[in-house]
């Protein structure tokens, strides 16, 4: 699993964009991430019976989002591998 980065940027009216980016960056190669971002608002979480639960599941949310979409990044980086191999033994006759 890549590195999950959290940031956090203060929007108008109050609201916060919440962030989280998992880094596929490799050593000799160019910057490779991946986001998922969501604006959220204090009156959100001020009106509920549990905020800190409530936040709790929004970043349980985000994670979850993020680790589903790198399961389905590290399968299409396969597929295309493979694909490119067939691609390229069946052109060289091998």
């Amino acid at each position: 699993m890549p590195t999950l980065i959290w940031t956090t940027h203060k929007l108008a009216d109050g609201w916060v964009l919440l962030c989280v980016d998992a880094n596929f960056e490799q050593p000799g190669e160019p910057e490779a991430m991946m986001g998922y971002r969501r604006a959220v608002h204090p009156f959100h979480f001020d009106e509920s019976e549990n905020p800190v639960m409530d936040f709790s599941a929004v970043i349980a949310e985000m994670k979850f989002a993020v680790e589903k979409g790198v399961e389905g990044q590290q399968l299409l980086s396969a597929s295309r591998a493979c694909g490119f191999e067939r691609h390229h033994l069946q052109g060289t006759g091998e």
